[in-house]
């Protein structure tokens, strides 16, 4: 019996102000992810958008209310960023209105202080339900706030989206 794929990473920008060696935009041709279909968001119930960096290339909270909005299956939307590109959307923007989570990336010693000077004072996630932090080597000892699951992570030379979601684009 085949499982009914109810996930979607949705690539919404391939532009990104990082260059980080393993990046997983580097491994693929971007324009050849398909466009994510109006059959498949009626199928999704959690979407995560991803990138490129949303949070400085794209507005993900206005996709996550389109999103919303328009397909009332849809329960949960979570953003994939860096702590720095996050926190300075948060000061640019203000809310979080439609998003439900956050998935923080620690990769540079401007995540670091953009974790400790901004996200743990202001905690403009802990209302959110879904937050987890990406440590990646170098940056383990970084504090961590109680509201996100803190993983450990490696680069990956290799980039596989995992088999129970589909990753397309917008």
């Amino acid at each position: 019996m085949e499982t009914k794929i109810t996930t979607a990473h949705i690539m919404v920008t391939s532009l990104c102000d990082r260059d980080c060696k393993y990046c997983c935009n580097k491994q693929y041709d971007l324009d050849s992810i398909p466009t994510i279909t109006d059959a498949e968001l009626r199928e999704m119930k959690d979407i995560f958008l991803t990138g490129g960096e949303p949070f400085v290339y794209s507005n993900p909270n206005e996709i996550a209310r389109y999103l919303k909005e328009k397909y009332r299956n849809v329960e949960k939307v979570i953003v994939y960023s860096n702590a720095y590109e996050f926190a300075h959307y948060i000061i640019a923007f203000g809310g979080l209105n439609y998003i439900d989570g956050v998935t923080l990336s620690i990769k540079s010693y401007l995540d670091v202080a953009a974790m400790r000077d901004f996200i743990l004072s202001h905690k403009p996630t802990s209302k959110l339900r879904f937050n987890r932090l990406y440590v990646f080597p170098g940056f383990e000892d970084i504090e961590c706030p109680p509201w996100f699951d803190k993983m450990q992570r490696e680069w990956q030379k290799v980039f596989v989206p995992a088999p129970n979601c589909i990753f397309r684009r917008l």
